[in-house]
């Protein structure tokens, strides 16, 4: 049975599209769709429904799917070792990020990595820190950037500690100049994030005891700091965020101050593919102070 098919499916059901599959993949829809069927009659099992809003895994499919993982994961680590008997450097890393590093931090290391090792690519997947979590403990990605310390049992290397900053109206900061105070946001009107963001502040601001006074919410970074702007209350999000941004805001740190670590975490470096391991190597060199 060709590996090809395994890829092909795995392929297919993490995208829930023969369509998507295709575009990446770069065969026709109707060839994407024949593999699958091939592979299905070879197996004499129903392993993806097809329906107008794309396919999903059956239940078998659920059920085969760690284990086509496992084999398409193998069969990249003998490829990327025969690679290495060639002195060639090839390989896929699969990196799962959150939105601040994924625009702020990542695409320099990869464009430098990139000119550096042409041949290795990347495959990005970004989310929560829960869903980092979840695709590490999995095998979906070789490693991810976390909030540390991790709720998992990974390998994690510290890269850099930010700064939880206040942001306000550029036209209407705080009538104090210096750092802002915490217990005011029992005051202030506040735009909450929900998500896991904001819980790292719900965590800082219990241990303080004060309760923010929330007037609105929003699921995006980028939605938060343009109500901000227009004057429709005051928020927190970390400094690395709030790098060339195209709003006009004023930060200001947090008395107390608040801050969170940020690291790379994986489940085992020395089990790590070569090119994983090697971009792992150029992270460290490149963000560790």
């Amino acid at each position: 049975m060709s590996i090809k098919k395994y890829e092909v499916l795995l392929k297919t059901a993490d995208l829930g599209s023969f369509t998507k599959t295709s575009e990446v993949l770069g065969y026709t829809q109707s060839a994407i769709s024949h593999i699958v069927t091939s592979l299905e009659e070879e197996l004499g099992i129903k392993l993806l429904l097809r329906d107008r809003f794309g396919v999903r895994l059956t239940q078998e499919g659920e059920a085969l799917l760690p284990a086509i993982r496992e084999v398409c994961q193998k069969n990249q680590e003998v490829e990327r070792q025969v690679a290495l008997f060639h002195d060639l450097e090839v390989g896929q890393v699969r990196i799962g990020t959150f939105l601040s590093v994924s625009v702020h931090l990542l695409p320099g290391l990869l464009h430098d990595f990139s000119q550096r090792h042409p041949h290795i690519t990347f495959e990005l997947l970004q989310g929560s820190y829960e869903d980092i979590e979840h695709w590490l403990s999995d095998g979906r990605i070789d490693m991810g950037f976390l909030r540390l310390p991790a709720s998992g049992s990974f390998e994690s290397i510290l890269l850099l500690e930010e700064r939880f900053l206040a942001i306000f109206p550029q036209d209407q900061p705080p009538a104090a100049d210096g750092p802002f105070p915490v217990s005011q946001l029992e005051q202030a009107p506040y735009i909450m994030r929900p998500d896991s963001v904001d819980a790292e502040l719900r965590d800082i601001l219990r241990k303080a005891k004060y309760e923010p006074r929330i007037t609105y919410s929003a699921k995006d970074d980028y939605a938060v700091m343009a109500m901000v702007e227009q004057g429709l209350g005051m928020s927190i999000l970390p400094e690395l965020l709030l790098r060339r941004i195209p709003y006009q805001l004023t930060t200001r740190e947090l008395d107390p101050p608040a801050r969170r670590q940020i690291g790379i975490a994986c489940k085992s470096i020395q089990n790590l593919p070569p090119a994983a391991r090697q971009f792992l190597n150029y992270v460290k060199k490149s963000v560790v102070r």
